[in-house]
């Protein structure tokens, strides 16, 4: 049985060619829903971290699935800072050492400040790591340079 890799070896170059802008096309008409729905689930994540005593039961759950869904989709819509800081955001949430009340709160402020910055770089469409001011976010941030750790691309775990 042929495999894809054979199948489009044989299509020819124009043939590719159309076909990788109309998947560019349509990436670039997903773009703007995805910021929408972005912003709304960044609303809502803020809104955990900081109503602390209305938490509802299994809050960690929902707030680590929109953490992690902005981690593996930013990258696919031009925002790899977004994935990247929405790494850092899962790995908060799935860390280990929150043993007091005072880890947690520390965790919560970090959390709001990257919930903070993710809404900016979506709010400003800053595309890519974000150049300078995607450099001075993550210093703000405390986080590493994609490449100095972990890398927190799609597909990687949390």
């Amino acid at each position: 049985m042929a495999s894809l890799r054979d199948k489009v070896g044989k299509l020819p170059a124009a043939q590719l060619e159309a076909m990788a802008r109309d998947a560019g096309d349509a990436v670039a008409e997903l773009r703007e829903p995805f910021i929408r729905a972005s912003l709304q689930n960044l609303e809502r994540l803020r809104q955990l971290f900081t109503a602390v005593a209305q938490r509802p039961a299994g809050w960690e759950a929902e707030a680590y699935r929109m953490a992690h869904d902005l981690k593996g989709q930013g990258a696919s819509f031009g925002f790899e800072l977004v994935s990247h800081i929405a790494h850092a955001l899962c790995r908060h949430l799935t860390a280990k050492d929150m043993e007091t009340a005072a880890d947690a709160a520390a965790r919560d402020k970090r959390a709001l400040a990257q919930c903070e910055a993710l809404r900016v770089i979506l709010s400003k469409d800053i595309r890519g790591m974000g150049g300078e001011h995607g450099a001075a976010l993550l210093k703000i941030l405390a986080l590493p340079a994609p490449g100095a750790g972990e890398n927190p691309g799609p597909g990687a775990s949390a």
